[in-house]
């Protein structure tokens, strides 16, 4: 099963009013990775065709800028207990890391979005890939 994590109900339904209009089954539960209610998972099936996953993706980064928008708008939408922030894994998988919104809001104040995923995703690969050898070398004569 593809896992989407939502921490907004309108958001995620609008992701499951998508998914049922095209005809793709799901499942739903609600997170409780830190033991209260953070947010909703929606689950597909991973034999899911790779054109609608990614337009799945497309659909799910927008409603994520949506959601920071909503955030951006109002200081009590804050008070979230989970962020979360997708990888995609070396076998092709995502994967949602759960992340203090503390330490997400105070990284933002720094970086934008984007350098915050690269950020994320360079430590997925360095933990799926681990380099054990001398930390300080010339990279470009690796």
């Amino acid at each position: 099963m593809l896992d989407y994590i939502f921490f907004d109900s309108k958001l995620s339904g609008k992701f499951k009013d998508h998914l049922t209009k095209v005809g793709i089954e799901f499942e739903r539960e609600d997170d409780e990775g830190f033991g209260s209610v953070q947010g909703e998972i929606v689950s597909i099936s991973d034999e899911t065709s790779d054109k609608i996953l990614e337009e799945l993706q497309d659909l799910y980064d927008d409603l994520q800028d949506e959601l920071e928008a909503l955030l951006e708008q109002s200081s009590d939408a804050l008070m979230m207990n989970a962020a979360g922030m997708e990888v995609k894994l070396k076998d092709g998988r995502l994967c949602t890391l759960r992340v203090s919104p503390d330490v997400v809001t105070k990284i933002l104040t720094v970086l934008e979005f984007d350098e915050l995923q690269a950020f994320i995703d360079n430590i997925a690969r360095s933990v799926e890939e681990p380099d054990n050898g001398h930390f300080c070398h010339n990279v470009n004569k690796d």
